[in-house]
């Protein structure tokens, strides 16, 4: 376990909002709008809005997504090409690490590291903040969102399929079952940032965990996720 002292000082956490330019699902996705922001300004409001976060990075290659989170309260950076792909590795690992460095290289004191993908606009404010906490507070090296997922899982090779969490002899009703999963949402990661500098990994240690609802889980990858997210503003309102 990668301890945080949280008792003898404050901490400082920062927000890293990750933003490409390319993207092959929607071309310019995190300039597509919900409700008329920018999925990218509406990852820097709420960065802004969240009580235990304090400085939010945006960090893009494109000029016109950087363009949009000047909008906002928060410090705008490009980053090198090399971490511009999309098709990389542990790609935002390995980003979240260069961008740690350089904020520190600047003079920056990092304790947490909060991700904030644009594409999870759903996600409330105060689930933000309560992930936070897990680390902050309660001693996690590292924390995500999650929702509870309650489906009948199949696996498929070649032109056969087996079910993976379930038998059919012995099926009962769903809401029963012991099995059922928590699926990462990607709306919030919380790490220490010595967590992160010495594993190469968002998440290790001790891992907590927030609930978020499945309906506040839409990660926008496609042009019906984006639609779906659109419509459940339409019907719930906005979450920043």
């Amino acid at each position: 376990m990668i301890m945080l002292d949280v008792l003898s000082v404050s901490v400082n956490v920062y927000a890293i909002i990750p933003a490409r330019g390319g993207s092959e699902g929607i071309p310019g996705k995190n300039l597509k709008k919900i409700d008329g922001e920018p999925l990218v300004g509406i990852a820097a409001s709420q960065a802004v809005q969240a009580e235990e976060i304090d400085h939010a990075v945006v960090n893009s290659d494109d000029p016109d997504i950087r363009e949009a989170a000047k909008e906002h309260d928060v410090q705008v950076m490009d980053r090198p090409k090399k971490y511009a792909q999309g098709d990389m590795m542990m790609g935002v690992d390995k980003f979240l690490n260069w961008q740690v460095s350089e904020l520190e290289e600047q003079g920056h004191e990092i304790d947490i590291v909060v991700l904030l993908y644009p594409t999870g606009p759903l996600r409330p404010v105060d689930k933000i903040d309560e992930t936070v906490r897990k680390v902050s507070e309660q001693e996690f090296d590292s924390a995500l969102t999650l929702y509870e997922d309650d489906r009948y899982l199949w696996e498929t090779e070649e032109e056969k399929t087996k079910p993976i969490n379930y038998h059919p002899a012995s099926r009962g009703p769903r809401q029963l079952e012991e099995w059922n999963q928590w699926v990462e949402n990607k709306a919030v990661y919380v790490m220490t940032r010595d967590l992160l500098i010495e594993t190469g990994c968002r998440l290790g240690g001790d891992i907590g965990y927030v609930e978020m609802s499945e309906l506040r889980s839409v990660d926008i990858d496609t042009p019906t996720d984006l639609k779906l997210a659109k419509q459940i503003v339409e019907i719930e309102g906005k979450s920043w």
